[in-house]
């Protein structure tokens, strides 16, 4: 893993072609779930590292850009004691931008599942594929949708409303 600052994040965006950063979805191009379930969390975590890595050539990226909203959800030091044992000493306020390759795939996983219990707000992306999503800590999650994805079948459960 490796952790980027703002403006180290902003050259890797735009040098593996995923824009200038990862927002918010346009409503009009994604789908949301809305879910209070911790449970369900981490199996969406699962869900969307296996969609964002998706060959050995992957280089995948998760932007953590809010985490203190909830504190009474948060356990701080439980996120950076792993960031500490992945080799990041640095605060999020320094470098809350996160690599991955192919082969730290559960570095990722972790890392997503830490956020989305901790009710951050987090997007992520990958070189590999056009699936991106935002998680919020209002506890919605977006996944960038159209029809014809591959992803789309594999992904219908975690909608409550998919068709």
């Amino acid at each position: 893993m490796q952790v980027l600052t703002e403006s180290q994040a902003k050259n890797f965006l735009i040098e593996h072609g995923l824009g200038e950063k990862l927002t918010h979805l346009d409503p009009e191009t994604s789908r949301s779930e809305v879910t209070t379930d911790v449970g369900r969390r981490c199996a969406y975590a699962n869900m969307l590292t296996d969609h964002l890595i998706t060959s050995d050539a992957t280089i995948a990226c998760l932007d953590i850009t809010d985490w203190a909203v909830w504190p009474s959800s948060q356990n701080m030091d439980l996120f950076y004691s792993y960031r500490r044992y992945l080799g990041e000493q640095r605060l999020l306020i320094d470098a809350h931008f996160h690599v991955f390759r192919a082969a730290e795939a559960n570095e990722f996983r972790n890392i997503l599942h830490l956020g989305l219990i901790s009710l951050f707000d987090v997007a992520g992306a990958s070189t590999t594929t056009d699936l991106r999503f935002y998680a919020s800590h209002d506890e919605y999650i977006d996944v960038a949708w159209y029809e014809g994805a591959a992803w789309q079948p594999t992904m219908k459960w975690f909608f409550s409303d998919a068709t």
